[in-house]
């Protein structure tokens, strides 16, 4: 619980998901919540956040999931192929998540084009801050002249690009890597090659991400999966809100049928 809103579902997120977890990785999780009535009327979509000792987390209202997915940043998109799912049961909105969760493979695709100036867009950033590292990055700078987490990310980002592609949009296949392709890529985290050597590497892989840039834009966006997205979270949310809210509930259909 934040407060007094109850969690959907909680999901792994980052390394552990693709197989590139070492030593040093953290487990990271987002949270989904169910707005309480005061959010609802307020129109305030909770979030929050925290970096604990076993746990880091971020928090997110539920009504978030179909924008987060129809703008597909795949951070958020991943959830839905996480490997470690806490779903807490609850009939009232259970059934309602097994369906989202049923449809992942069309969400995922529903707009490709997004997905693909999503992905471009986060290389290119994390590609900027190289050598500008946060407080947990620090220790990588000084130790090889660049963040090589955030060098690993700038590439991944890209190859997840080209793999979904190249797998025929089999979104958990594309993310998460073999154990041999596990020890190819954790080079660039480990240090293992300079910061021009790793620039002229990642620039061939961007070339080539290009080269698919048209196929990934020639895809029309699903409105269609996108809509079923949106009633199923809207369910949820309502089915919670009566629950909260009986006597509101049994007020409200008694005015229905006067009128």
């Amino acid at each position: 619980m934040f407060g007094n809103r109850k969690v959907v579902f909680k999901a792994l997120v980052g390394s552990h998901n693709y197989n590139l977890d070492d030593v040093h990785s953290d487990r990271d999780y987002k949270y989904f919540v169910l707005p309480t009535f005061s959010d609802l009327y307020t129109g305030n979509r909770f979030s929050g956040s925290k970096v604990g000792t076993e746990e880091d987390y971020t928090v997110h209202d539920i009504r978030k999931l179909t924008d987060l997915c129809w703008k597909a940043n795949i951070n958020f998109l991943e959830v839905l192929y996480s490997n470690e799912v806490t779903i807490p049961y609850d009939p009232k909105t259970f059934h309602i998540l097994e369906s989202i969760m049923y449809m992942r493979k069309d969400i995922v695709v529903m707009n490709l084009p997004y997905l693909f100036s999503a992905c471009k867009g986060m290389h290119f950033q994390k590609m900027k801050n190289l050598k500008n590292p946060t407080k947990g990055t620090q220790y990588l700078v000084d130790a090889f002249g660049y963040d090589t987490k955030g060098a690993l990310h700038a590439y991944r980002v890209l190859d997840f690009i080209i793999r979904f592609h190249k797998y025929d949009w089999d979104f958990e296949r594309a993310m998460v890597y073999t154990d041999v392709e596990r020890d190819y890529i954790l080079r660039i985290k480990h240090g293992s090659y300079t910061l021009d050597f790793f620039k002229s590497f990642v620039s061939t892989v961007y070339d080539e991400f290009l080269t698919i840039e048209s196929i990934y834009k020639a895809q029309i966006p699903n409105l269609e999966t996108k809509g079923k997205l949106e009633d199923l979270v809207k369910d949820m949310v309502h089915q919670n809100i009566n629950f909260l809210c009986p006597s509101m509930q049994q007020n409200a259909t008694k005015i229905e049928e006067e009128l």
